[in-house]
């Protein structure tokens, strides 16, 4: 008889912690609620073991936005300290977004049509700084990862945004990952070097598959 054990990170809500009501930054009438990543021992893909806490953050009801626990005590500041740090984190989290989406693009070196115009259509997303990021799809592009570039992209995302929001880019970059309806082992190894650039565990890679799965599923809805 085989045993299948191993680890994988689950979301839970924190429900001793308040409900920050009508507080969300991104759609102003959602309610920011507590969460947090814990990773499990599973046996049999079910979990059965506690273990550590990956992270802790505050997650839309209504848009599903992700932000950094800090994002309680920025509500109790001026609407320009919290615009100004909005900005900040959306700027963050594009740059890595376009880095990280280019670089899965451009890893089996075939940099398809397809591929570039969901990449245009992500940075359209973000016009008043869409210069600055069609000059890093085509640094990515020329270069790839060289000297670190996405990785540290990557890195410079985690000090801003929650795991959650760090793990939505790499599911939204890692569509272009099951174009040809597989993950393979190199795929598989970039997606976890992805996350140890983050400072998250390896562990979370199949919950970063199951979002990206689910986020397939709505692009061909």
């Amino acid at each position: 008889m085989f045993i299948v054990f191993g680890t994988r990170g689950i979301k839970h809500t924190v429900s001793e912690s308040p409900v920050l009501e009508n507080s969300c930054p991104n759609c102003d009438n959602g309610s920011l609620v507590n969460k947090l990543y814990r990773r499990w021992f599973t046996l049999f893909f079910i979990p059965v073991i506690p273990l550590d806490v990956v992270d802790r953050f505050y997650e839309c009801s209504n848009c599903k936005s992700a932000y950094n626990e800090k994002i309680k005590d920025l509500l109790g500041q001026s609407q320009s300290i919290q615009d100004n740090a909005q900005h900040q984190a959306r700027y963050v989290y594009a740059k890595a977004l376009i880095a990280t989406m280019t670089h899965m693009s451009v890893i089996d070196n075939d940099f398809a049509v397809e591929e570039e115009r969901e990449i245009k259509d992500a940075i359209e997303q973000f016009d008043d700084i869409k210069t600055e990021l069609i000059e890093i799809m085509e640094r990515v592009k020329r270069d790839q990862n060289k000297d670190n570039f996405v990785f540290n992209l990557l890195n410079e995302a985690r000090t801003e945004l929650s795991a959650e929001a760090i793990m939505n880019i790499l599911a939204q970059a890692g569509v272009v990952l099951l174009a040809d309806g597989v993950i393979d082992k190199a795929e598989e190894a970039l997606m976890k070097e992805y996350l140890i650039a983050c400072g998250l565990p390896k562990d979370m890679y199949k919950t970063l598959i199951d979002k990206l799965q689910v986020k397939e599923i709505q692009e061909v809805n």
